[in-house]
């Protein structure tokens, strides 16, 4: 979703307050010129903003103040999807200009590169880092296949981490309902999660337990309970995930294994995948083949960021230092974008 500074994107939205419930029945004015970013009577230069993460129509924002300190707001805007959009793609477009030009002062602006999430337009810093077949962005969290001489799998744009199992998976929105009748008190209870459809097994299992006796929530829980059996596995290239990843948490690794190669047989290149096996490996306390898939995810996706976060401190605990500062060499670029980010973000 590319979004244009030419054209305005005007908004309401209602304030939230920290448990995420809206604090005023009246709505307020938004708008975003590709800049800068109006709520209300407050201003908020893109630049400063460092991290937007969105959940359903609600929205969290921190960013940095005169005093560099971060800021917290919480909003429930009316196009949220469409606003999360436009603010990375301003915001990661400056901070990309900001580390070009910190490159050029060191004499080293030819050793810059980026690259244009397929899915956000995010500009993505891979200065330092080789090229590769596939690319992560931060922002939206996707993992996509940029190769010229490779054809993007169906459905890849729709796997990234669940929330509730932190594996390579299609994560999904499902409602959690229960409902109860005490003598003269009745009522229920509703809340809605993202997370994987193996996941969900459980929790829909619980549910139907819960609510068998009330007759009343038993529809929700048959609904999720179908959507957690029916919703796996599904037809394309990477059938089978949710199978080995079910077989990868309960220690089957040799059992994941075979699902995930039947996988890249269809799909070739896939960090996710290997990502998976380094947490299984990890689980069953082989750090030495769990970090080799780690390295190898890292091999598909430069800059998968998921693998890097657990290879490096692993490299340092096996004495890997060799295979230690060639990451560090790698990844300098980025870690350092990341933190000038913060440091030099005008207020």
């Amino acid at each position: 979703m590319h979004v244009s500074p030419e054209a305005p994107l005007e908004f309401k939205f209602h304030w939230l307050n920290e448990k995420g419930q809206q604090t005023g029945l009246l709505r307020k004015k938004g708008r975003f010129d590709g800049t800068t970013l109006v709520l209300d009577d407050i201003e908020v230069p893109a630049s400063v903003i460092v991290h937007v993460e969105t959940r359903d129509n609600r929205m969290a924002l921190s960013a940095m103040t005169q005093s560099g300190e971060p800021a917290t707001l919480l909003l429930m805007p009316t196009n949220t999807r469409q606003l999360k959009a436009a603010l990375d793609v301003s915001r990661s477009g400056v901070w990309a200009e900001m580390h070009r030009e910190a490159l050029e002062k060191k004499g080293l602006g030819r050793t810059f590169r980026s690259e244009e999430c397929p899915e956000c337009g995010a500009t993505l810093i891979l200065s330092g880092m080789p090229a590769s077949p596939q690319l992560y962005c931060r922002f939206c969290h996707t993992l996509s296949t940029i190769a010229d001489d490779l054809q993007p799998p169906p459905g890849e744009k729709q796997l990234r981490l669940c929330d509730e199992c932190g594996m390579f998976s299609k994560p999904r929105r499902f409602t959690i309902f229960y409902f109860y009748f005490l003598l003269v008190v009745w009522g229920w209870w509703s809340r809605s999660t993202w997370r994987c459809p193996a996941c969900m097994r459980g929790e829909a299992w619980k549910m139907l337990a819960a609510n068998f006796v009330f007759v009343l929530g038993i529809p929700v829980a048959l609904v999720q309970l179908f959507r957690s059996y029916g919703g796996t596995d599904l037809a394309g290239p990477f059938r089978g995930l949710d199978t080995g990843n079910i077989k990868a948490r309960k220690g089957d690794v040799g059992g994941a294994l075979q699902q995930y190669r039947a996988i890249l047989e269809r799909v070739p290149h896939c960090a996710g995948l290997k990502y998976n096996l380094g947490l299984a490996l990890l689980q069953q306390g082989d750090k030495s083949r769990a970090a080799d898939a780690f390295a190898a995810a890292l091999d598909e996706c430069v800059n998968y960021v998921p693998a890097y976060a657990v290879v490096r401190p692993l490299y340092e605990e096996l004495g890997e230092t060799e295979r230690l500062a060639e990451l560090k060499a790698m990844w300098d670029d980025e870690d350092e974008a990341e933190e000038s980010q913060e440091e030099t973000a005008p207020a």
